[in-house]
């Protein structure tokens, strides 16, 4: 296992090259190139304290950083088009709004029946009641930055993150919700 501390040294070790390379994460990332999938993440060490960095489940060297070095181009916003009924299964919709890898929305934003919430986003709890036409929820899962290029909201389905069935299964968990 890697350190912050020795993390925050190959950090600085790569600056150089971090900054010659257009494509490359900003110095101030938290990435391994000798981890198998290079991107790492916090897990704490419980009772202690402390946090050990250990690799992530994906690749996202690729993806913007908050970084103030980052000066990498990000795919433009991208206008989704829900084509036909949403055929959504709000039952898989939830279990992809719970899954880390995938829609992870607990992680921002406050659903019912959960005991830790995020408190980044909204909260989704009664969704229904704003009754958004399903296009609209479509478009703001698919790329939220379409309607305001400033979100902390992931492009899910610009980054392929999320696959079409998969977005209209969270727009019908959405739509669901009273």
């Amino acid at each position: 296992m890697r350190t912050a501390g020795t993390l925050a040294m190959l950090a600085l070790l790569l600056a150089g090259t971090a900054s010659a390379r257009a494509d490359a994460p900003p110095p101030d990332a938290v990435f391994d190139p000798g981890a198998p999938l290079k991107t790492l993440a916090p897990k704490v060490v419980v009772n202690s304290g402390k946090l050990e960095w250990v690799p992530f489940h994906r690749d996202l060297t690729s993806w913007p950083t908050l970084s103030h070095h980052d000066k990498r181009p990000t795919p433009r916003p991208v206008r989704a088009t829900l084509n036909g009924p949403l055929d959504g299964d709000a039952a898989r919709g939830r279990e992809l709004a719970m899954r880390p890898d995938k829609g992870y929305c607990i992680a921002c934003h406050a659903l019912p029946g959960e005991e830790w919430p995020g408190t980044v986003g909204v909260n989704l709890a009664g969704y229904q009641q704003h009754r958004n036409a399903d296009e609209l929820v479509f478009q703001q899962i698919f790329d939220a930055r379409v309607f305001n290029p400033n979100t902390v909201m992931p492009p899910y389905g610009t980054f392929g993150i999320l696959t079409e069935q998969e977005l209209r299964d969270l727009v019908a968990y959405l739509q669901s919700l009273e």
